[in-house]
């Protein structure tokens, strides 16, 4: 007579089919920080149709309706190729030069002056993150941070919606702006630039980040990217870190700060 199977208890089950998630390489020394989606709220599609419905007649009373719209969309589309040459604040003043037939001087006036116009008006679009406040107060004396944010604003503009929501723009030792940037996201180019002007390593980065489009080419410089999910049930590696991969990791600011556990600094 065949041996009755042994049935296995919930815990044994458990046991076994728990996955152990691969830790980071290495002991990690510098976070980069997106800021949109990651460490602020900035709502969703609504905010673009304000910026929009906000800017277009602002800038109108340059050129005209036609002028604005093809100075903004121009602006968008040369952001996506990096420069050698000029930042972006530099590529953007010549299309407004360009469009609203201003020399230099005025082109830039025109910029900052309808920027402080229009984004105090947009601050019902932002808000705090659960749980980013707290998380970078944890990591401020343990890591050194780069806020690592599209670079199409001005400092004051990215400090501004950092203070709305609820971040201390002090913590980061540096910011990604307009005017010392040459590349955008999600081109490879932007984090190369940013371990040159921040003399870092890649391998001692860790990219922290919402967006699969914008911030997991850092992967493909040798950093580390952590995709913050504020609702994940559980930390997940997506890419387990090899010779050829830093590795990616998907998960909640309490993920987040386990998985820099597993690799201490040693600032």
């Amino acid at each position: 007579m065949a041996a009755s199977p042994k049935v296995k208890t919930k815990a044994q089950v458990k046991t076994q089919t728990k996955v152990d998630i691969p830790p980071l390489k290495k002991n990690i020394k510098h976070l980069l920080c997106d800021l949109d989606g990651t460490l602020i709220y900035s709502g969703d599609f609504r905010i673009n149709l304000a910026f929009l419905g906000r800017t277009i007649p602002t800038l109108k009373r340059h050129q005209g309706w036609k002028a604005a719209f093809r100075a903004l969309k121009e602006s968008q589309s040369i952001l996506k190729i990096p420069s050698e040459i000029e930042t972006n604040f530099e590529r953007m003043t010549k299309v407004f030069q360009k469009h609203f037939k201003l020399n230099q001087e005025q082109a830039i006036n025109a910029m900052k002056l309808s920027m402080d116009d229009i984004f105090p008006k947009l601050k019902s679009h932002f808000g705090e993150i659960k749980g980013a406040a707290k998380f970078l107060e944890w990591a401020a004396p343990r890591y050194s941070l780069t806020l690592a944010t599209n670079p199409v604003w001005s400092t004051e503009l990215v400090k501004l919606r950092m203070r709305w929501g609820g971040i201390n723009p002090e913590l980061f030792r540096s910011i990604t702006t307009a005017d010392r940037m040459h590349a955008c996201k999600p081109t490879p180019e932007y984090y190369r630039e940013i371990l040159a002007l921040e003399k870092l390593s890649p391998s001692d980065c860790l990219m922290i980040g919402n967006d699969r489009e914008m911030d997991l080419p850092a992967a493909k410089v040798g950093i580390a990217v952590f995709l913050l999910r504020e609702r994940a049930k559980t930390l997940t590696c997506i890419s387990p870190p090899t010779a050829k991969s830093p590795g990616i990791w998907r998960g909640n600011y309490t993920h987040l700060k386990k998985l820099l556990e597993t690799a201490p600094s040693s600032l």
